[in-house]
């Protein structure tokens, strides 16, 4: 049994987006993620979350077997409707 040796990859330092701010107040930053998660008979859901990334309050948790772009984009509207548009500085 030999086994083949892998060629290292490439390793790239990365770095600070200079656009990127940190949210001094509420409505500011907004985080958007898919969690997945797999129920009993095997079936994959995902949940796509909002959060307000200065006070790590959940603004929406929208659990759907299959997403499209068009339902992501009445969540985020939804969204904004009940809690308003990013503030200044966003």
């Amino acid at each position: 049994l030999q086994l083949r040796n892998k060629h290292p990859k490439c390793q790239v330092k990365t770095k600070l987006r200079e656009d990127r701010r940190e949210a001094v107040g509420p409505n500011q930053v907004r985080a958007v993620d898919f969690v997945p998660a797999l129920l009993a008979p095997g079936k994959k859901l995902r949940i796509l979350t909002v959060v307000d990334t200065r006070l790590r309050y959940c603004l929406a948790a929208d659990p759907r077997f299959a997403c499209r772009g068009e339902d992501v984009a009445q969540t985020l509207e939804r969204v904004c409707r009940r809690v308003g548009y990013l503030g200044p500085g966003a």
